[in-house]
């Protein structure tokens, strides 16, 4: 132990150490210097000298505070991922050295004390051998007063740390056993110990808030009715009203009501807790200037009201005061944060009340729903005060926020509806409007806040306005369109006006006071409300179209007269808008319709073609190429068969624009992505009418991408596959089509050759996807042909990647190639004669084909068993474990026994050394053998997991630094 400054300077091991910490919190030392301080400290947090290393730091008396509080965070550290670097018995001495470096630093400072107590309870969760550890902590540290913070906090981090599964290297068994002994177990020893710290005089009142905090946290291993039941809970109840506790407490009593969720299983204790919390009311208006302690009543009673919620519909009369607490804390105007936290309860009884056999709790709180929209609407205002101009000051942080909170206030609008009827809740929007108006008329100033704010709750309760309701809509309409003409207020407007277009739809005479609305607009200049416009114009071609559709020439006038003055998202609205109507036209008129909205297009996109070629002119090539793909998408009139679809006559005549797209512009992505979006459209949009266009587009497809390599050819291939692969084409298409894809994967294989295919992760996604159509539609074609092969290499070359999205196309891929190994294939559509094979029953795969897949797994399942751990220890996703298991119990059942348990074990045999021991791999591979022989895959499946799980949780750490088995790191893809 060092005892001075001094030596400390001197010593070999200490010196650069502090030198590091020296540099890395210094305000004197450079970038360079401190990045190479903070390397060196964390290779000195992974070596084994740092368990004696910190050691001797926390037991100085001299060094600096700095170094303490690294060692304590070090030592924690080295306890959750470094413990396999001690030897048992060391195991035990640590337990004895972190007790009494606890009881030195007991009082203070709290910074070490917490880390300290944080590797204690790490160390008593691993150390299974360790069968008293709360009790031997508590004696160990004493019984006297001043020991109850270290105890305490001891006490308190244990089942947070506990709770943290990702990060204990134990087993599922071993970590149930060990949370039941050391948690469970003891939760009425605890409870002791908290009551008796409370009751006695001795217990310094800093400790108290740590009291609670330690309560709050074992709240989940004790009985409720335990504490309930004891002198703990008023304890709690009385410190909310002592400023230095109030929030420990409140956490506490939230606690202590989420337990109660179940209400059925907790009617034992919820009359006491509602007692306590309605003695709590008065508080609400009392502190309604201290935010703070608003803000944590309104946590209280939303909480008792989302975890009860079901009793107030049972029992409303009972239960009225807790809602009518709620709407007082709803109606909180100095925080709308604090306002959100109702929001949620008000949801959840909604839902209660708007089912049938709660009828009469709805009639009994509609009065406070309907009070609530006139809170609601309140709360909708913007600022009335303007800052230069600015209603946030220029804090755009504060003005978004407020804008996503309002849309969530709307939600809750919705929820009002829904229970007091839309009729009832219109009105108190229509009233607020209409007096605004006639206070106007009468003279007076009236803020456009108090008018917009009505209009926007208009707005967000369209949603649940019944089509046919004729009371208050018809005289809102009347209203809204004579409004004072102000940029917020227009924008509201035209925003519900669009939002209730199916309500015009059924009331058409609604059209000619609302559409010159919309349309002039256009004309003011603004940005945004020409945005507003276009949104709505598109809802009311959408919803409208049987009234508009025989005005198409004027709206054609129209689009082009606008189309070039408002922003490119307003644009695509109204092209969408638009294009509805030209699908609604009759069939005889839908050629030149299409025509006369898309050939100003075509042109613009001829003239860019010609113009010079860079990323701003290939910008707007392809937005203009996203205004085609609308049209595409929604103009597909119904053909009688062997007729002319005459939209898809006009594509056919403008694809010579697509091939000198390609062939000029082809190297943006920009453009490359439209235009494949748009093949993507003309296949889904015009199936078999697209036959006369589908070799030129599948030659492109194939030109293109050995021209440019972007995956968005593999990605329109696939789509190919799909929709003309199948029994819905005839054969002549099948064999084609399979042709087509055949050359476009060989493609791609020879490209991976060339490059590390880590680097172009859509595109590897886009092939496992085509390849995927191809095994779908083609299976006994893929499996025998020169595809099978190099793309089962890929999908093992991709899993030494950590790119989720394609280790998920390539799981599924081999799952489905490996399990046509089954007598029953895994996907039950396949239901045709495949070009040159014979007919094959469905749901039953050929022999020779299962024989084909089996030989292709004895032949290399060492290998396929090694690349799947890898990714499941070490690369693969999470989300992507449980798939992966999947194909790897496939390889295995498939090969049986003991070539499977063969293979499992030499892979096991590659992990590190340490990471797993020889008991724990040999019960692995007994419980496989059993599972296989059994024929139970579930039982496999869930060992598997289970085994992945403890090995990810003890050795996958964020210092790891093996993250592959074998050599799968230097493995590249190679296809000859």
């Amino acid at each position: 132990m060092e005892s001075s400054a001094s030596t400390s300077v001197n010593d070999p091991i200490l010196s650069p150490l502090l030198q590091a910490l020296n540099a890395l919190y210094s305000g004197r030392s450079d970038k360079q210097t401190k990045v190479q301080a903070g390397q060196f400290l964390e290779q000195f947090q992974k070596s084994p000298e740092a368990w004696t290393v910190t050691h001797r730091i926390l037991s100085s008396h001299s060094l600096p505070l700095e170094s303490k509080v690294f060692a304590a965070q070090t030592l924690r550290s080295k306890i959750i991922y470094d413990m396999h670097q001690l030897p048992q018995q060391n195991k035990l001495e640590l337990r004895n050295s972190l007790v009494a470096l606890l009881i030195s630093y007991k009082t203070g400072p709290k910074l070490i004390v917490t880390q300290l107590c944080l590797a204690l309870a790490n160390l008593a969760i691993q150390l299974t051998d360790w069968k008293n550890a709360i009790a031997e902590v508590v004696t160990s540290c004493g019984n006297d007063a001043s020991s109850a913070p270290i105890v305490l906090e001891f006490l308190k981090v244990l089942p947070e740390e506990a709770s943290d599964i990702k990060k204990i290297p134990l087993s599922g068994d071993e970590l149930r056993d060990r949370t039941m002994e050391i948690l469970q177990n003891n939760s009425n020893e605890v409870m002791n110990i908290l009551i008796a710290y409370v009751e006695s005089a001795d217990t310094p009142k800093s400790s108290h808030a740590l009291i609670f905090e330690c309560l709050n946290s074992w709240l989940r291993e004790v009985p409720l009715a335990r504490i309930v039941g004891s002198p703990l809970l008023g304890l709690v109840f009385q410190a909310l009203s002592n400023d230095d506790l109030f929030d420990a407490a409140t956490d506490c009593v939230c606690s202590m009501i989420r337990e109660t969720r179940d209400v059925d299983e907790s009617m034992d204790v919820i009359p006491t807790l509602y007692t306590k919390i309605m003695e709590l009311r008065p508080k609400i208006a009392s502190c309604a200037e201290d935010p703070e302690a608003f803000r944590n009543y309104t946590r209280i009673f939303a909480d008792a009201g989302e975890a009860w919620h079901m009793l107030v519909a049972r029992s409303p009369t009972e239960f009225r005061p807790l809602v009518e607490a709620v709407a007082e804390c709803a109606a909180y105007d100095n925080d709308l944060e604090v306002v959100q936290f109702t929001f949620y309860f008000w949801y959840l009884l909604k839902q209660m009340l708007v089912l049938d056999r709660y009828e009469s709790a709805r009639r009994e709180l509609k009065e406070i729903y309907l009070s609530l929209v006139d809170v609601i609407i309140g709360h909708l205002k913007y600022p009335y005060e303007e800052h230069g101009g600015d209603l946030f000051g220029n804090d755009k942080e504060q003005e978004e926020k407020f804008r996503s909170f309002r849309h969530e206030m709307g939600d809750v609008l919705k929820d009002c509806c829904a229970v007091v009827g839309a009729s009832l809740a219109l009105r108190k929007a229509y009233v607020r409007v209409n007096d605004c108006v006639q206070a106007q008329k009468s003279g007076q100033n009236v803020p456009w806040q108090d008018i917009e704010a009505p209009i926007f709750s208009l707005r967000a309760m369209a949603r649940e306005v019944d089509l046919d309701e004729s009371q208050v809509i018809p005289q809102i309409m009347d209203l809204l369109v004579q409004l004072p003409k102000h940029q917020k207020i227009q924008f509201a407007v035209i925003l519900v006006l669009g939002r209730y277009t199916e309500w015009t739809a059924k009331h058409p005479q609604y059209l000619e006071m609302q559409l010159p609305y919309i349309t002039n607009a256009f004309q003011d200049g603004d940005a945004d409300i020409a945005g507003a416009a276009a949104q709505s114009m598109m809802h009311f071609c959408r919803d409208c179209g049987q009234h508009l559709a025989q005005f198409i020439d004027q709206l054609h006038s129209f689009y082009e007269q606008v189309a070039p003055r408002i922003h490119l998202e307003s644009l695509y609205d109204l092209t969408d808008g638009v294009a509805h109507l030209v699908a609604a036209q009759p069939i005889e008129k839908v050629y030149d319709s299409l025509k006369s909205f898309c050939m100003p297009i075509v042109q613009r996109l001829y003239v860019r073609t010609s113009e010079q070629i860079d990323e701003a002119n290939c910008r707007k090539a392809a937005d203009e190429l996203e205004l085609l793909d609308t049209f595409a998408r929604l103009v597909h009139p119904s053909i009688e068969q062997g007729a002319v679809n005459p939209c898809m006559q006009f594509w056919i005549e403008i694809w010579p624009l697509i091939e000198s797209l390609l062939a000029t512009m082809g190297s943006s992505t920009f453009v490359s992505e439209r235009v494949c979006k748009f093949m993507r459209t003309l296949m889904q949009s015009y199936r078999n009418d697209f036959y006369p266009l589908l070799p030129a587009v599948a030659e492109k497809l194939v030109e293109s991408f050995e021209k440019y390599h972007y995956g968005c050819y593999l990605w329109a291939s696939g789509i190919c596959v799909r929709e003309y692969g199948n029994e819905y084409s005839d054969k002549n298409t099948q064999e084609s089509v399979w042709n087509f894809a055949f050359r476009q994967s060989i493609s791609m294989f020879k490209y991976m050759s060339t490059i590390n295919i880590a680097d172009i992760p859509d595109a590897i996604e886009d092939l496992f996807r085509l390849l995927a159509n191809l095994m779908t539609n083609y299976p006994y074609r893929f499996l025998p042909s020169e595809l099978c092969k190099p793309s089962i290499d890929a999908a093992l070359a991709i899993f030494a990647t950590e790119n989720k999205e394609p280790i998920f196309t390539a799981i599924d891929l081999l799952h489905d190639i490996f399990s046509y190994g089954f007598k029953t294939p895994p996907r039950s559509n396949i239901l045709f004669n495949e070009p040159g094979e014979q007919f094959y029953e469905a749901n039953e795969v050929p022999l020779e084909i299962q024989l084909l897949v089996k030989q292709m797994i004895m032949a290399e399942g060492a290998i396929f068993t090694q690349r799947i751990f890898s990714g499941l220890l070490y690369t693969f996703p999470r989300e992507c474990v449980s798939d992966g298991v999947s194909v790897l119990l496939v390889v295995l059942c498939l090969a049986g026994l003991p070539s499977s348990a063969q293979w499992v074990d030499t892979t096991l045999g590659m992990l590190p050394p340490g990471s797993i021991t020889p008991q724990e791999r040999a019960k692995y591979l007994q419980d496989l053998e059993i599972a296989i022989q059994s024929d139970d895959m579930n039982k496999l499946r869930r060992q598997t997991m289970d085994f992945v799980g403890w090995y990810t949780r003890r050795n996958i750490t964020p210092r790891s630094e093996v993250r592959r088995i074998g050599d799968i790191r230097d493995m590249k893809f190679n296809y000859n």
